[in-house]
Formats: C-alpha cells, sequence, structure tokens
C-alpha cells in the first residue's frame, strides 16, 4: 500500500518536473510541438492506469477490470499512431479535431476508467475504507468546481490553454483534495495508526525484521523469533513473560486468521525500539477490518460470546493503532511506565 502510494505520488512529481523543467529553463522549447504534451498525457494515463490496476493488490475476483484498462490501452495506442502518421501542414484540420477533441475526450474516459478501477477494488475488498470512499467522490465534485474556475482564464496559470494541461493540473488538484481527505478522515483517530510529531525525535532504531507464509508454521517460527528477541534484549526487566505472550499471540493469531487466506499470503513483523518505546509492528495481507466497528465485549449481548476479545485486552495493555485498511497494528509498550502499564484502567 505504502509503495503504491510512493509510485503514484511520484508520478505526479515526474510529469510536472518535465513541465516545469522545460518552461523554465528550456523556454518551451519542449512544448511547442502542440502534439508533444498530448502524447506524454497519454503515456502518463498509461502509468495511472497500471497503477489502479495494481493497487493495492491485483483483483482476481475481478477480471472485467483488466479488460477495461486494456481497452483504454488500446485506443490511447491507435489514436497516437494516427496523431504521429499526420502532419500539421497536410491535415491541419484533422489534427485539430484530434487536439481539441479526441484526446480530451480520452483523457476524460481514462479518469473515469481510473476511478472506477480503484473504486471498486477499494469498496469491495477492504470493509474499512468504505466510508473513505464518499470523500473520494466527493473531492472529485469538489475538484470539478475548482478547475471550472481556473479553466476560465488563463490568469491564472500562464500558457495554460496552449500547452493542454487540463488534464495534469486536474489530476493534481484531485490527488491533493485525496490526499487530505485522507489526512482528516484517519490521522486524527485514537484508533489508527499515527503517531505525535515528537515520533521523529525518538531516534528509533530497527532492531527486528521478519516474514513468513500465513501458516500455523509460519507463525510458529516468527513466535519464537520474537521469543529470542525478548531474551536477547532482556525485555523480561519491563514486562512479564505473561503479557509479552499476550502481545505475540494476539497479533500473529488475528494475522493468520485474517491474512492467511491465499497460498502466497505473508505475514511480516517488525520491530523497532527507542530509549521509551518498544513499537511492535505486524502486518498481513489480508482485507484487513475497521476497528472502530468492533464491539465491546464487555456489552451485555457478547458477554457469554467466546470470542473477539484479543483487540479488547491488547488496548488495555498497550497502545494500539492500526493503519487504515486494518491489516497493518502497531503495538507500542511504555518503557518507562514500570508496572502501572501491567494493570487494566
Amino acid at each position: 500500500m505504502k509503495t503504491s502510494f510512493s509510485i503514484l505520488a511520484g508520478f505526479f512529481f515526474l510529469g510536472n518536473l518535465g513541465f516545469l523543467v522545460d518552461s523554465t529553463f528550456f523556454h518551451f522549447h519542449s512544448l511547442e510541438n502542440p502534439h508533444t504534451v498530448p502524447t506524454f498525457l497519454v503515456f502518463f494515463t498509461y502509468s495511472l492506469l497500471f497503477f489502479g490496476l495494481q493497487f493495492p493488490t491485483y483483483f482476481r475476483n475481478y477480471p472485467l477490470l483488466s479488460i477495461f484498462v486494456a481497452v483504454v490501452f488500446g485506443a490511447g495506442s491507435m489514436l497516437l499512431l494516427i496523431d504521429w502518421g499526420l502532419s500539421n501542414e497536410m491535415n491541419p484540420l484533422a489534427s485539430k479535431i484530434l487536439l481539441e477533441y479526441f484526446y480530451p475526450v480520452f483523457y476524460t474516459v481514462s479518469f473515469i476508467i481510473l476511478i472506477s478501477v480503484i473504486s471498486i477494488k477499494l469498496k469491495f475488498s477492504f470493509p474499512a475504507i468504505q466510508d473513505f470512499m464518499y470523500s473520494v467522490y466527493g473531492c472529485i465534485l469538489l475538484t470539478l468546481f475548482i478547475s471550472i474556475f481556473l479553466f476560465q482564464s488563463d490568469t491564472w496559470v500562464p500558457n495554460f490553454k496552449r500547452y493542454y494541461l487540463h488534464f495534469l493540473v486536474f489530476s493534481d488538484l484531485y490527488f491533493l483534495l485525496c490526499f487530505f481527505a485522507f489526512l482528516i478522515h484517519f490521522s486524527f483517530a485514537s484508533e489508527y495508526l499515527t503517531h505525535p510529531f515528537s515520533y521523529i525525535f525518538e531516534s528509533s532504531q530497527k532492531i527486528f525484521e521478519s516474514s513468513n507464509v500465513a501458516t500455523m508454521q509460519g507463525s510458529r517460527e516468527l513466535k519464537e523469533k520474537l521469543w529470542k528477541l525478548y531474551d536477547q534484549r532482556d525485555w523480561k526487566q519491563l514486562m512479564d513473560s505473561f503479557w509479552f505472550q499476550i502481545l505475540v499471540d494476539e497479533t500473529l493469531d488475528n494475522a493468520l486468521e485474517h491474512g492467511g487466506k491465499r497460498g502466497d499470503d505473508t505475514i511480516t513483523v517488525h520491530v523497532f525500539e527507542s530509549s521509551r518505546y518498544i513499537d511492535v509492528y505486524v502486518i498481513d495481507r489480508g482485507k484487513g477490518f475497521n476497528p472502530r466497528a468492533v464491539p465491546s465485549p464487555l456489552e451485555m449481548d457478547r458477554k457469554l460470546i467466546p470470542t473477539g476479545r484479543g483487540i479488547h485486552i491488547l488496548k488495555k495493555l498497550f497502545t494500539v493503532r492500526w493503519n487504515f485498511l486494518g491489516n497493518e497494528v502497531s503495538i507500542r509498550v511504555d518503557k518507562t511506565k514500570g508496572e502501572n502499564w501491567k494493570s487494566f484502567p
């Protein structure tokens, strides 16, 4: 997930950087040809569609999405071949029609396909993100209104219409709005994987990293490695082995239960340590869940249900956070609390 977002941000950065460098240092030399930017944007669209097809994982159960993307790839390639075969001098009318009508239609259809592919995959694959998708749809409308306002005049963006930057600017605005919506929706909730600003000054060091297949045997091997780390770091001075066993068993057993549905699924564990904290990250490849929606086992109608108490126990003992999909959990142990953290508040 983090890699996918980084790749997408990299696409936007390279696209904007190319236009900035050409306009600043080369005085629009590369963009003087009216067909240069549309060609670039077609390949940029290919990159976005490929990202959407793989984000956050390839959706095996819905092959129709691949067909949609393949059709757009074929249409874009055909459009480029026709455009490159035309000459502005010999076919000025045909070139004008391509630039003013066919390319904008292609960008619009590609953007709709991209949003549809990502929305379908996220909405039906990851329950925890369904509420966030309504914010994504709202960002589309807000971006549309802002773009219409900007597109009415060249005052805001010099040479804007000349170089057909509508698609790129629209994508930038939409990406930024979605990013802010993401921060608002997830970063300010206590259940989700965020850290205070002071986290960057903690000088945490990674002391453990291991990954194994999401099977009983793989989970058992990860637990054995964590117990070896417990002995090597002499953490028995910080927490009793009983409490450490709860931490290890609950996190890995949940990861195995929810992230071990496919043969190639894995469970990954990272451990960081600073002078004050121990942070244990357990990551699986499952659909995740919404931590806000987990009912408390203290409710009257759930007291006789034997399952669903692991998360409640962890939250009483440690500082627990999840990523926004619910398939990565962070357990923070405060090393300065002594005996206090062991007791239930």
